[in-house]
């Protein structure tokens, strides 16, 4: 097969190709790619992209021939934004981009180490005790997305800028607007850079980098925290010595702010969601709750995090649903063989998550919430490449486990003491953008007797 039997995608207009569909109903487009092979052509402009739908080649993008691509358009467009970093491309004089990249990561990796992580659960878990004793009242409807995304937000800022006062200074408004400027300027022309209104983007990074220089003066002075900013001041690349740059360390600050707020803080308002329709699951999970915690009478701890298993299983489910970035893609650095077709260099090749981890050939009744899918036996029979929430080969999100574990945290924090009821004739409604989202999802707070 050559790329001009590669099937192509039904529905393109002159000009936009499926653009408008992309726009208008982005997950049923994908999803729709599934049935018509394993690479499916679709454009989004003049030039063709290609679509890979099975987990074999999925897996050979990032990891067998991960050397033959470097990241796609969407990067190309957020470089001039935010800069070059571990997520966007960042290339060292004499490297390739693989070689940069692993050189970087290698870097940054000590930084997200799970000891690290495990000694920010307490005050993961004081985040959301505070935040429900301040605004949750028994009965009161909450907009449980934006609650959420606060919570994820500061227990984000404070894996980051570690200082209380610091990372309260980040605010949820704050990332969101960096978040929702970052996918507008990504897909929209430089000359809106101009736009009467359009700098606030740019006054968002300013204060960010500011914090950055702050907590980093604090850290040479002496008086810094075990913080995300304080290990990037300190930390040298092995083969030079070579120290990272404020302008970089603000970077990498930046995308580690965004990343991490919404990995859990999209995630979250899903499980609550999910549970809320599948009562039986929400028995299961209060029971194993109140079992590990003794019916709410201490807090969780991160020795406790091993024992929450099937907390663990329903937000591996929710990750398999909704995976929080749906959709990323990649350049031929050269020409590639993809299965039976060749692609030129230069070709753009996208996959998403939300596709794949919905195929019927995968997943059994793929659109159900079973979160004894990842009881280990059944968990094992998935082919390698069918559930990647948080990518696979040398790119895999550096923060996945934090993420996991802020999110395991808040939950157990949140269910041992509250449930979340459905508003009634409210009907959720996915936003697809660079993350996954619920929209608006107001719902009820019981707190638990």
């Amino acid at each position: 097969m050559t790329t001009t039997t590669v099937p192509t995608a039904p529905g393109a207009v002159p000009l936009i190709g499926h653009g408008l569909q992309l726009w208008r109903q982005p997950l049923r487009f994908v999803t729709s790619l599934n049935a018509l092979g394993p690479v499916v052509r679709f454009f989004t402009g003049p030039a063709p992209s290609y679509m890979v739908t099975t987990p074999e080649l999925v897996h050979r993008l990032l990891v067998t021939d991960a050397r033959a691509f470097r990241k796609g358009r969407l990067s190309d467009s957020a470089v001039p934004q935010v800069g070059t970093s571990l997520l966007m491309d960042i290339r060292f004089p004499g490297l390739g981009h693989y070689d940069s990249h692993r050189r970087h990561r290698r870097t940054l990796q000590p930084g997200f180490h799970p000891s690290r992580i495990a000694g920010q659960v307490t005050a993961v878990r004081a985040v959301a005790e505070r935040a429900t004793a301040a605004r949750w009242r028994d009965g009161r409807v909450l907009r449980v997305d934006r609650e959420l995304l606060e919570m994820a937000c500061a227990a984000s800022s404070y894996a980051v800028f570690g200082c209380p006062e610091r990372a309260a200074a980040v605010g949820a408004g704050l990332v969101a607007h960096l978040e929702r400027a970052m996918y507008w300027r990504a897909v929209a022309p430089r000359w809106t850079d101009r736009v009467p209104g359009s700098h606030g983007f740019a006054r968002s990074l300013t204060r960010l980098h500011s914090l950055v220089a702050s907590a980093l003066a604090e850290d040479a002075a002496g008086g810094g925290d075990d913080c995300l900013v304080s290990f990037l001041g300190r930390t040298r690349y092995d083969d030079t010595g070579e120290v990272l740059s404020p302008e970089q360390i603000g970077r990498e600050v930046v995308v580690a702010l965004v990343t991490g707020t919404h990995a859990a803080g999209n995630l979250l308002p899903w499980v609550f969601h999910e549970l809320a329709r599948h009562p039986e699951a929400e028995q299961r999970l209060h029971g194993e709750l109140d079992t590990v915690l003794g019916h709410g009478r201490r807090p969780v701890e991160a020795e406790d995090l091993p024992r929450l298993t099937y907390a663990r299983q329903v937000l591996c489910e929710v990750l398999r649903l909704y995976p929080p970035v749906w959709l990323l893609a990649r350049r031929a650095l050269e020409p590639v063989r993809l299965g039976d077709v060749e692609l030129p260099e230069g070709a753009e090749v996208a996959f998403s998550k939300y596709a794949l981890h919905r195929h019927p050939a995968l997943h059994r009744d793929p659109d159900r919430f079973d979160p004894d899918r990842w009881l280990p036996e059944r968990a094992r029979s998935l082919p390698r490449g069918a559930y990647i929430p948080f990518g696979t080969g040398h790119r895999k999100c550096i923060g996945d486990n934090q993420a996991v574990t802020h999110s395991l945290t808040m939950l157990a924090a949140i269910a041992s003491r509250w449930r979340l009821r459905s508003v009634p004739g409210h009907r959720v409604r996915p936003h697809a953008r660079i993350f996954l989202d619920t929209g608006p999802l107001p719902m009820r707070a019981e707190a638990r007797r």
